[in-house]
């Protein structure tokens, strides 16, 4: 039996992994760095210009927008995998 998208491992999984090669993309550093718990600024070296092309890039992926605000709130790599699962049900299966 299938599961639904949004609550299957491997759909959870995916999400992260392309989240995990965006952001060592964006930042240049190798993606072993790019962990659930790391803070972009303190622990991944990003600045504000990288947070900005990080925020695009993500937007582009998954088509989904993030807002200022929203933006704001996300500190860290899981910050965003979480939001992206909360705006992007397509992007579930991807």
């Amino acid at each position: 039996m299938a599961q639904p998208q949004s609550t299957t491992p491997d759909a959870r999984t995916g999400i992260a992994n392309r989240v995990q090669t965006i952001v060592a993309r964006v930042l240049g550093i190798a993606q072993e760095r790019v962990a659930e718990k790391a803070n972009f600024v303190t622990d991944l070296g990003a600045s504000s210009l990288d947070l900005v092309e990080l925020i695009m890039a993500i937007e582009d992926a998954f088509g989904i927008e993030i807002s200022d605000s929203a933006a704001e709130r996300i500190l860290t790599v899981g910050d965003l995998v979480a939001f992206i699962r909360s705006q992007a049900p397509a992007a579930k299966a991807a």
